[in-house]
This record gives C-alpha cells, sequence and structure tokens, in this order.
C-alpha cells in the first residue's frame, strides 16, 4: 500500500507513520525490514526494487522515502519520468508499505509540494493514503478551535481528564505548537495523577506551563514600569513564592525596559517615528508597540528617573545593605514614580 503524508504540521505526519509502524509490527520484526531512502537523487527503478522486495521473515515490509516530492519540485514531465513507480504502487502487495514522507514547507513556500506533478499522479493510485496535515488553527468563529478539538481529542484518546478552560489557557499561551502541547499534556496530567486532582484545570496549567511564567514574568515587569503597585506587589509575591525567577533577574529586566523608555521618550520628543524607536532599541513587533504605548504614558524625566531608582536598588543588593527580595518590594511599593 502507497502513503503520501506532507504538509505544514510534520507532528501529526511524524504520529501517523509512527502509528503505521506500531500497526504493522505484529510480529516484532517490522525494524529488520524497515528501509529508509532519501528523496534526494532517488531514481524509480531504485525505490520500486525496494518497494517489490518480500519481507525477510516477518509479515510486513516498510519503505519510508523522506523528501522526495520536495526535491523533485514541479518540474514538467516528473510525473511520466517516475510512471514506473507509479504502475507498481498499484501492485504493491498487501505485506508491503511505502511511505514518502515530507518536510514542512518553507515559510516562503506556500503552496508546497501542492504543485508536484508526481504528487498528483499519486492520489489516482487505487488504495493510496494521501494525507495533507495542514496547521491547525487556534480560532474558530464559533465553537472550541483545531488546535483545541485537537487537544481534547489526545486528552480523550490517552483518558486524560481536561477541563476546557485548560484547554482554552493551554491554547492561548502555546498555540499550534502541537509537539510542545503535546508534552504539556503528559507533564500535567502526570501532576494531577501525583497531586489526586480530578482534571486539569486553567489553575495547574498556570502553574506548571513555561509559557505561563514567562508570560506572569513580563506582567509583573509591565505593572512595575507603568508605576501600578498594587498589582505589581500581588505578582512580585506569587513570582518571588514559586521560585520561578531569581529576584536578581526581575531587576535586570525591569532596568532594560527602563532603558528601552529612557530611550524611546527621548527619540518621541524629537518626533521620531516608531520605525526609528525600533531601530534604535532593537524592537519588534508587539513589544515595540508597548514601549511605544509605554513611553507615551510617562516623561523622559520620569523614565530616567526610575531606571535611577533601579540602579540605586541594584547597588543596595550588592553592597549588602539590603536583600534582593526586599529591595524589590521596596522598588515596587514607592520606588518607581507612576505615569503622570
Amino acid at each position: 500500500m502507497l502513503h503520501v503524508y506532507y504538509g505544514a504540521d510534520d507532528f501529526r505526519s511524524g504520529e501517523a507513520l509512527a502509528e503505521l509502524k506500531r500497526s504493522l509490527d505484529g510480529d516484532g520484526m517490522l525494524a529488520s525490514n524497515t528501509s529508509v531512502l532519501s528523496g534526494r537523487g532517488l531514481k524509480p527503478a531504485e525505490l520500486t526494487q525496494h518497494a517489490m522486495a518480500v519481507p525477510f521473515l516477518a509479515e510486513s515490509r516498510l519503505v519510508i522515502v523522506e523528501g522526495l516530492l520536495s526535491a523533485l519540485g514541479s518540474r514538467r514531465g516528473v510525473a511520466d519520468e517516475w510512471q514506473p513507480f507509479i504502475e507498481a504502487a498499484a501492485e504493491l502487495p498487501p505485506s508491503n508499505h511505502v511511505v514518502l514522507i515530507e518536510p514542512a514547507p518553507r515559510r516562503d513556500d506556500r503552496q508546497g509540494i501542492g504543485r508536484s506533478p508526481l504528487l498528483r499522479a499519486l492520489k489516482n493510485v487505487p488504495d493510496a493514503d494521501v494525507r495533507e496535515f495542514a496547521e491547525l488553527k487556534t480560532w474558530s468563529r464559533s465553537g472550541p478551535s483545531e488546535v483545541g478539538r485537537w487537544l481534547y481529542d489526545r486528552a480523550s484518546a490517552r483518558s486524560i481528564a481536561i477541563d476546557n478552560d485548560a484547554i482554552d489557557t493551554l491554547v492561548d499561551l502555546i498555540g499550534a505548537n502541537l509537539r510542545t502541547l503535546a508534552q504539556e499534556l503528559d507533564k500535567l496530567a502526570a501532576h494531577a495523577a501525583a497531586t489526586g486532582a480530578p482534571s486539569i484545570t486553567a489553575a495547574d496549567v498556570r502553574l506548571m506551563t513555561p509559557q505561563a511564567r514567562e508570560e506572569s514574568m513580563f506582567a509583573l515587569v509591565d505593572a512595575i514600569v507603568e508605576g501600578r503597585a498594587d498589582l505589581a506587589l500581588r505578582l512580585l509575591r506569587r513570582v518571588l513564592d514559586d521560585g520561578s525567577v531569581a529576584p536578581i533577574l526581575l531587576q535586570v529586566m525591569v532596568a532594560r525596559q527602563l532603558r528601552n523608555l529612557v530611550r524611546a521618550t527621548e527619540l518621541l520628543e524629537r518626533h521620531a517615528t516608531q520605525q526609528e524607536v525600533g531601530d534604535a532599541t532593537g524592537l519588534r513587533g508587539f513589544p515595540l508597540t508597548k514601549v511605544m504605548r509605554q513611553s507615551r504614558q510617562l516623561s523622559r524625566e520620569q523614565a530616567e528617573r526610575n531606571l535611577r531608582a533601579v540602579e540605586a536598588a541594584d547597588f543596595a543588593v550588592k553592597s549588602g545593605r539590603l536583600g534582593d527580595e526586599l529591595a524589590l518590594e521596596l522598588l515596587v511599593s514607592g520606588g518607581l514614580r507612576p505615569p503622570s
């Protein structure tokens, strides 16, 4: 049987191949009857010879070809050149399976192998298992997203109880990276089993997932530099209690953000554009948008004063006059001037 797995989601295509291997390895002899070939430089006669070989003392034979369609591209005449293999693929014995597995396309190659003449020809092979694994969407106009449904189905297949809010939180934090989602799901399931929890909750996700801790840390830095003392103190106590971030690292992050704000406010006084601010600070995307928003709330004098306060707190810690946690708490509670 012929199998073709391609598309942007190489995690699901890889899992499809792993599942096929499990289904064919009933006698435990598949490993010694598996050939893995590179598609680059491969000839039709060579692949046909591998595909038609009889399994050796085993129920099944598996031939895996990596990147053949990508290597051949969309040039004219490819399907005619590979006609001998196309004909052989229609006559494979039931014991033999050939898998053409393709790498995820480059970001600048929107069509990927969709233009491949050989792919179009292989789709017409009787009983061929041709699957495109497109990247799942993290959004939906109604109901759960494609990624959310995938995560729910994966949890159900593994008898993992997880709340809908926890699924939404994971998708919000990690997006469509299914490999990371799968790893986090397994880790959260182990945590729930160890604690005896009936199901994985959104609170578990925020506690255990690195992306959630990073998000909490950035929210803390924003609250500090924006002078929102009450929120900053609550977030600071949470971060310090769980021990996920060293106080010295938080001071470094606050100082770096304030240096960017000093530079941005100075440039905005000269009527600089957002692009010019980005070039001066090295920021792009959301971090640049955030600095632009924050710099419009602070004057240059306030940003400079706040930066000096952070530097003074750092000196107090290094000179031994204050502990690092106390220095941070004093800085947050009264050391920084909020926007006017």
